[in-house]
């Protein structure tokens, strides 16, 4: 396991505690987000959100960078992003769930009102299937949230590691040696 040489902590380890900070604020403003009704001040809550998270990871990866430069940070910020994302889908299945459950009930219901509004008819399979839909949602709504923050989290961490790490590659320097006597074998 590696240690880093001041604190003696893994990286898995600091990792962890990166990721409940990235996760933190996540929670805070999807929480503010459900407390609010206003949908111009969600979006802005959710653009602040996003920001703030790329900011916060780029800090996190530059800080690792530093107290080793001789990996890329690549796979740290990904590690991070993965952790955090978990604590993220765990938090919007409790939102869903136990903290705002009537929250998915008036989402579907508006639906409703707004497809009957304009004419809309749905088959009773359709409905059979939304109704399902709305029953599973904090569970639906938890693989996804895990699904989407891993996947910015992957795409943040390749873009952010080429200016966070003292080594550029995502490969460690025995992948890029293998990768160079294979290309001289033909």
């Amino acid at each position: 396991m590696e240690n880093t040489p001041a604190t003696g902590n893994s990286k898995w380890s600091l990792a962890a505690k990166d990721g409940l900070i990235l996760a933190a604020v996540t929670v805070v403003i999807s929480t503010l987000t459900f407390l609010t009704k206003n949908t111009i001040l969600s979006s802005l809550l959710w653009l602040i959100k996003l920001g703030g998270s790329i900011w916060l990871l780029s800090v996190i990866m530059k800080r690792y960078g530093k107290a080793h430069p001789e990996e890329s940070t690549f796979s740290y910020g990904l590690i991070v992003c993965v952790l955090s994302a978990l604590v993220c889908a765990v938090w919007a299945f409790v939102e869903y769930q136990f903290l705002f459950p009537n929250a998915v009930a008036e989402a579907f219901e508006q639906m409703y009102t707004q497809f009957e509004q304009m004419g809309s008819m749905f088959p009773d399979e359709f409905t059979d299937v939304l109704l399902k839909m709305e029953d599973n949602y904090a569970q639906i709504n938890c693989i996804s949230t895990f699904v989407w923050c891993t996947l910015l989290g992957l795409l943040f961490s390749a873009i952010l590691a080429r200016t966070t790490s003292g080594n550029r590659s995502v490969f460690t320097p025995e992948e890029m040696k293998q990768n160079q006597d294979d290309e001289f074998n033909f």
